[in-house]
Formats: C-alpha cells, sequence, structure tokens
C-alpha cells in the first residue's frame, strides 16, 4: 500500500510528462487520448514507456552514442550482382511488403503495438496519420538551417510511401507529390485515405522492378525515411543511383539510412539460401562510402549528414543525408568540391555507378 506521502500522478500527467520528455514536444490530441485511455484501462506505466520508445519519431531525436565505433570491424557486403541474380532480390522485397500490407499494414510502417491491425480504431487511424507532421518538421528544420529552399511548386517524391503516413504532409506543403511504393496494398489504403483527407495533389505509382526506377527522374525533393533500411544492399544502392542521378539542377534529396550494422553481413547466396525472412521486417545497412560515390557520380553535393536514431539498435550507425544538385552556375564549384576528395578519376569513370557497385564486394562504412 502506497504511503500517505507517496506521490501520485494521473493518467494525463504521465502522458504528457512522455511525450515532453522522449518526443520532445507537447501531446496532440488524439495521441495523448489514446496513451490515456490505455493507462487508464490498466496497461503499465512501463508498456506505455516502451511503445513511445519505438517509435520512430523518438529515434530521430535521440540518436545513437557512436564513441563506442571505431573500433569495430568492417561489414563484408556484396553488391555486385548479376541481373538474374537482382531480379530475385526485387522479387523477394516485393513480396515481403506485399504481405506486409495484406497483414498488418499500420503496424508495418510504424513498428509500435498501438498500431496492430486488429487495435486500429478511427482516432487511432488520425493518430497515425498525423505522426507524419513530425517528419516533415525535421525536414524543414534541415532544409532551413542550410538555407535550402525547395519552391513550393517544384515536384517532390516520397519514395517508400507507405500509406502516405508523409506524403499526406508533403502534399500540404508542395504543389505535385509523387507518392512510389512497391506495395499495391500499401498504396490502395494512402490513396483512399489522402482522398478522405480531401488531398488531390498526390500521384501514386506502384514500382516492381528496378527499371522502375526511373520514375524517380524529375525531382525537386527526393525524400525517403525508415524505408531504406528494409531493403537489401543492393537494392539500397538501385534506389539510391536513380534517385540522385535524377535530381532536377537545385535539387535536394533528404533520405536516412543505416551505414554500418554489428556483426552485420550481406551475401546473395546466404541469403536466398538461408536468411530469406518468414516473420517480421528486416533490416540492412550499406557502407557510407557508396553513398558518397553514388552521389558523387550524379553530381550531387553533400550539404550535412547526420547520425540518427532510426536504426534503433546498439552498435548501429543511422545515417540521415542532405545532398544538393548545383545548377549550371555552382557545377564548377562542386567539381572543384569533389576534386578535393580525390573523387576526380571516380567521376570520369565511363563505368558510371555500376562499376562503384561492383568495386564495393566488400565494403565498410
Amino acid at each position: 500500500m502506497a504511503a500517505d506521502d507517496e506521490p501520485t500522478f494521473t493518467a494525463e500527467q504521465v502522458v504528457s510528462a512522455a511525450y515532453h520528455a522522449l518526443l520532445e514536444r507537447a501531446p496532440d490530441d488524439e495521441g495523448r487520448q489514446n496513451y490515456e485511455r490505455r493507462l487508464l484501462a490498466g496497461d503499465s506505466v512501463t508498456d506505455v514507456l516502451r511503445d513511445f520508445t519505438k517509435a520512430p519519431e523518438f529515434g530521430l531525436n535521440h540518436p545513437a552514442i557512436l564513441a563506442g565505433h571505431d573500433s569495430l570491424p568492417e561489414n563484408s557486403i556484396e553488391l555486385g550482382l548479376s541481373d538474374e541474380q537482382r531480379e530475385r532480390v526485387w522479387q523477394h522485397v516485393r513480396d515481403t511488403w506485399s504481405r506486409l500490407g495484406r497483414e498488418d499494414p499500420y503496424f508495418s510502417v510504424m513498428t509500435s503495438e498501438q498500431f496492430r491491425r486488429a487495435k486500429m480504431s478511427p482516432e487511432g487511424v488520425e493518430h497515425f496519420y498525423d505522426s507524419g507532421r513530425a517528419d516533415i518538421h525535421r525536414l524543414q528544420r534541415y532544409l532551413a538551417r542550410n538555407r535550402r529552399d525547395v519552391p513550393r511548386d517544384g515536384i517532390c517524391v516520397d519514395y517508400g510511401c507507405g500509406l502516405g503516413r508523409v506524403t499526406l504532409w508533403l502534399a500540404r506543403h508542395y504543389k505535385q507529390v509523387i507518392a512510389v511504393d512497391i506495395s499495391e496494398e500499401h498504396l490502395g489504403i494512402a490513396q483512399r485515405e489522402l482522398a478522405a483527407r480531401g488531398v488531390n495533389n498526390v500521384e501514386f505509382r506502384l514500382l516492381r522492378r528496378r527499371d522502375d526506377l526511373v520514375m524517380l527522374n524529375g525531382a525537386d525533393l527526393f525524400h525517403s525515411v525508415i524505408v531504406l533500411q528494409h531493403n537489401p544492399p543492393p537494392i539500397i544502392a538501385d534506389i539510391l543511383q536513380y534517385a540522385l542521378n535524377g535530381l532536377n539542377r537545385g535539387g535536394v534529396a533528404f533520405f536516412q539510412v543505416p551505414t554500418y550494422g554489428f556483426n552485420y553481413t550481406w551475401n546473395y547466396d546466404r541469403f536466398i539460401a538461408h536468411d530469406l525472412p518468414t516473420g517480421g521486417m528486416e533490416m540492412h545497412v550499406v557502407p557510407q562510402n557508396l553513398v558518397f560515390d553514388l552521389a558523387t557520380r550524379a553530381g550531387c553535393v553533400p550539404i550535412e549528414v547526420q547520425p540518427d536514431g532510426c536504426a534503433g539498435m546498439p552498435y548501429w550507425v543511422s545515417n540521415t543525408f542532405l545532398f544538393a544538385k548545383p545548377g549550371a552556375a555552382r557545377q564548377a564549384w562542386a567539381s572543384r568540391f569533389f576534386a578535393r576528395r580525390g573523387a576526380a578519376a571516380v567521376a570520369a569513370d565511363p563505368g558510371g555507378a555500376a562499376s562503384a557497385i561492383g568495386r564495393h564486394m566488400t565494403a565498410a562504412t
């Protein structure tokens, strides 16, 4: 029994404190009501706080402490696949996300127990879509502090749009949004939910194979967060190659991807024979130097790179990248920048990005 002088807290106080301490913001109405109902219904404070720390928004605000990573061994990652092998891996990604879209679509996007299909209510759906607001605020902070402006009438590509959680907010900031996903099931829900919210400036595109990545051409803003990490490394490389090459002059690419994983390796034969998951989502890595090589070949300049908490695992490093493709007036400056990095010879390689991938048969951050 509690002592008379032991402090007690209401559900409202606990939830408000969790929002401010863990998500660094005031509670939104839908989320606050959802967590308060759970506490009043008997859920433990531990379970509720655990859901806060599992949220992507928490990871974005609390990057991993990286001091102990300097002495870690390299990741062995195979990237040079044959066309047949590459298509087999793309098929695996299609099958996986189509299944997740059928079985548990909201949870597949936001891996918090409150978003399990069986628990979803109209209020829960609103809370799910409202959570995308934080992602847009983060994008805007990156752009603002680097004095980068994406015109409102520019074309925005949201890669791996899922159910349109972030697409909704991009569509409220930009005149035209192209929402791309590999799962027809996810796109169907996204179209329905955004239409219900009066959004009519989004073009939904279903991507099925590597060649379809040409649809990324012509973007003024390429956006992809908590998406690339669920694709095997050769697929991540494909996506970034097309996205960065297809960026318009003056455009920017804002994306997140893990660049190191403790004990992480990837090999095609082993992946096909043993590692194909039968249940949940998989997590993957591409080395940071490959990201910079692909950007160099595409004529993109690194503007900012920051660690983030999106991988959500100890001894994994995830980075958020902001790249820009200079306009004609800035192209000479970009060439000098990469020459200083010793990348001039790489940029002149007529083999293009494919040869860069081949050189990274075994790669590290």
